[in-house]
């Protein structure tokens, strides 16, 4: 996994973190978009390791 990924993934566990610690469903709605646009990110810089 390459350095950028590695960030991402940090960032990832953070977020999923603080979606934990919260009960207001927007934020949570929030959050979830952002991680799901990071995972996208993540396919992004390596379509090829995806099946």
């Amino acid at each position: 996994m390459c350095e950028k990924c590695t960030e991402i993934d940090t960032k990832i566990e953070h977020y999923q973190y603080l979606s934990r610690m919260v009960t207001d469903q927007l934020t949570v709605d929030g959050i979830q978009k952002l991680v799901e646009q990071m995972k996208a990110e993540k396919v992004a810089l390596h379509p090829e390791l995806q099946r």
